[in-house]
């Protein structure tokens, strides 16, 4: 039998409003071609019901993404000023989407034994608190990377980097637990206990995520920095 490329992993519940979400798991048989992640599988949280640029549009992309300053539908009511997500939704989400909306949830041994030692990328689009944590518990063979903006409310930070925008919001995440991940308007504005990205340009680019692993999140005691990543 061939090896599929893209397998869903879950669908239920959204854990942040209720709607129908499911979890796509992609680049199984195809290695991805992003030049930053590397060869790392991907995880696509989207509306089961919805297209995801329809749900973009409509606000409905909050069953996914929570409270993410970065949504478009809030950027474009005026609600933030500065810039918004870069995930282009009429692209792979959506060819992902409609290729795999009505397929069948594989068991968590399939899922395990396609993903091997490989490393999962949680949240290539959508927040991985949207799904309960036994989806990501079940990929464990490999640390993998993701982020999440939902760190107030639920407890991720072994698993997941908190996104954050402020240093008084990485402050407050750090006294949660999460080491964080913050976007920042020029390598000047870092600061102490954070690194530029690795697999970021102003870094030179000297290791894919794949290989990188430092948003893995957070272990007791650990002593790697927080991430920061330039703008653009």
């Amino acid at each position: 039998m061939n090896r599929p490329n893209t397998v869903k992993l879950w669908e239920g519940p959204s854990l942040l409003d209720g709607a129908p979400v499911m979890v796509l798991l992609t680049g199984l048989a195809k290695s991805s071609k992003n030049s930053k992640t590397g060869d790392m599988l991907q995880t696509w949280i989207l509306r089961t019901d919805i297209p995801p640029h329809v749900a973009v549009k409509t606000g409905q992309d909050a069953s996914v993404c929570g409270n993410c300053p970065l949504r478009p539908y809030i950027f474009k009511r005026g609600e933030v000023s500065d810039r918004k997500c870069y995930v282009k939704v009429f692209q792979a989400p959506l060819s992902t989407w409609k290729a795999n909306k009505d397929a069948p949830v594989v068991s968590p041994e399939v899922a395990r034994a396609l993903v091997a030692d490989r490393v999962v990328r949680r949240g290539s689009y959508g927040d991985p608190a949207a799904v309960p944590a036994h989806v990501w518990d079940n990929l464990s063979a490999s640390p993998g990377t993701g982020y999440t903006h939902q760190w107030r409310d639920v407890d991720l930070s072994a698993r997941v980097m908190a996104s954050v925008h402020t240093l008084a919001e990485r402050e407050e995440a750090r006294g949660r637990g999460y080491r964080t991940f913050r976007v920042v308007s020029d390598v000047s504005s870092l600061d102490r206990g954070e690194i530029l990205c690795p697999a970021s340009k102003e870094a030179g680019a000297r290791v894919q995520c794949a290989d990188c692993n430092l948003c893995n999140g957070s272990r007791p005691g650990d002593p790697r920095k927080d991430i920061a990543i330039v703008a653009h």
